[in-house]
């Protein structure tokens, strides 16, 4: 679906490889690539006055509409920042001030370090911070969390869906359960950015993601309610205007350049959902889930010899699969599937906690595959090729 109109996806084929580790980084699409060229051939320079500055300033408003589109917020909810890690730790920076020692801080075992080290980062200020236990299946472990709410915490950090299990958690109703019990609630929501059109919960202050997840180019974005920019973002400055909160977390000169190199993605995105952002993850959405029904059935299929980590077969995930073969370390298998021309994960990748819990006989190291909507079902069928290799010798 598509795969023609990623460069990447292409030079791949063309050296018979399998792109299957899009859980760490997507493909750009041709429109992406060409808009960054353009404009540093033609339009670089810095926002100001004359007309080359002009379209500057135009692509950085263009860029934040076209977020707010593809989330269903309005532009003045998001920024832009380096990555997703150095947005939720620019975000720790900005609450530490109202942090006081006592201060409890909720954070989850099922999470990547993203949402994770910025709020241990707390604990210099007074903070203490409580880990929810994952659940066998790598979920967040709901009757712990009801628990740990009831020490009115000052901050709960959420996982959206798994970069490991491929798990879409229940965010709405965990965000509600933080909000009820009056705390500030932060979600992390790169992993399921590229996979379905999200719908931020009310109950939500502040999220981050990553335009590298969503085939655009490196950058992080955030979001975060007006009343949380008001209290915390807002420069008290009268040489500068109201709306400039954002120096405070959009800091420094923009990747210009970047920011246009996601227009051209969303360009694309727009070609393939007739005209609307949403539609077109709607439609990749509809894609992956087949891919997922191959991948669950073969992974069934080898059930007695192969351990899939996450929810049981039966149950819906996104295109993101760790598992581990008893027999083989995860080194092992992931040499082979790199001998087989297959890019296919090994590690904890930045979940370590989750790993310990549910795949601490591989001492918290698994092999991931993991798809988006440019890959194919014969993609699929090399790996489980590898696999059966490995079961075979």
């Amino acid at each position: 679906m598509n795969e023609l109109r990623f460069p990447g996806i292409v030079a791949a084929a063309r050296d018979g490889r399998v792109l299957a580790d899009n859980a760490a980084g997507s493909q750009i699409p041709d429109e992406g690539i060409a808009a960054i060229q353009q404009f540093l051939i033609e339009d670089n320079a810095q926002r100001g006055t004359y007309g080359r500055q002009k379209r500057t300033s135009a692509i950085l408003q263009a860029a934040r509409e076209r977020f707010a589109e593809l989330f269903d917020v309005t532009p003045d909810d998001l920024g832009f920042g380096a990555n997703a890690t150095s947005i939720s730790l620019d975000f720790a920076r900005a609450i530490a001030h109202g942090v006081r020692p006592g201060d409890r801080v909720l954070i989850t075992s099922s999470d990547h370090y993203a949402n994770v080290v910025p709020w241990l980062w707390l604990r210099r200020f007074g903070a203490v911070v409580d880990v929810v236990p994952a659940d066998a299946f790598g979920g967040v472990d709901q009757e712990a969390y009801a628990a740990m709410l009831e020490r009115e915490p000052l901050l709960v950090a959420l996982p959206w869906a798994s970069n490991v299990t491929g798990t879409v958690h229940p965010l709405e109703q965990m965000a509600g359960m933080a909000a009820e019990a009056g705390a500030l609630v932060v979600a992390d929501g790169v992993q399921a950015a590229p996979h379905f059109p999200l719908s931020i919960p009310e109950t939500v202050d502040f999220a981050f993601f990553s335009a590298y997840k969503i085939f655009g180019p490196h950058f992080g974005v955030w979001y975060a309610r007006e009343e949380v920019r008001d209290r915390f973002f807002r420069i008290d400055d009268p040489f500068l205007p109201s709306e400039e909160f954002r120096w405070t977390m959009e800091t420094g000169t923009q990747p210009f350049e970047l920011l246009a190199g996601w227009l051209g993605t969303t360009n694309y995105l727009r070609d393939a959902g007739d005209g609307f952002l949403r539609v077109a993850m709607e439609r990749f959405a509809a894609y992956e889930s087949e891919l997922t029904r191959v991948a669950l059935a073969g992974f069934a299929q080898r059930a007695d010899r192969v351990r899939l980590y996450g929810l049981p077969l039966a149950h819906e995930r996104l295109p993101v699969f760790a598992f581990n073969i008893d027999t083989r370390s995860p080194s092992e298998l992931g040499a082979m599937f790199e001998a087989a021309k297959i890019e296919a994960g090994v590690g904890n990748f930045y979940a370590p906690r989750l790993l310990r819990t549910i795949a601490n006989e591989h001492h918290g190291t698994v092999v991931r595959l993991s798809f988006a909507h440019y890959n194919t079902l014969a993609d699929v069928e090399r790996c489980f090729a590898v696999i059966d290799a490995a079961l075979a010798r």
